[in-house]
């Protein structure tokens, strides 16, 4: 491939690549920082999937311990006199 070629080439690219972008909307001075703003709700996002996962197990856990209390509380009793 010769320089004229690479140079048609980089050219055709780089075309393609503004209409791309001006496609979805990321073609002005404030692009930046909208690639930047949906990386931190990506990030958001990421940490909220997280937590919650954390809290379901967490209930779940609460709520089996709570069925072995019941289960243990009615097995031997409310501890008063029978």
């Amino acid at each position: 491939m010769d320089l004229n070629e690479q140079q048609l080439l980089r050219t055709i690219v780089r075309e393609e690549m503004k209409s791309a972008l001006k496609e979805i909307g990321l073609h002005d001075d404030d692009a930046g920082d909208d690639v930047r703003d949906l990386r931190s709700l990506i990030t958001d996002w990421r940490g909220m999937k997280k937590t919650i996962w954390n809290t379901i197990a967490r209930a779940g856990t609460v709520f089996v311990l709570g069925l072995l209390m019941l289960g243990a509380w009615s097995k031997f009793g409310s501890g008063g006199p029978e």
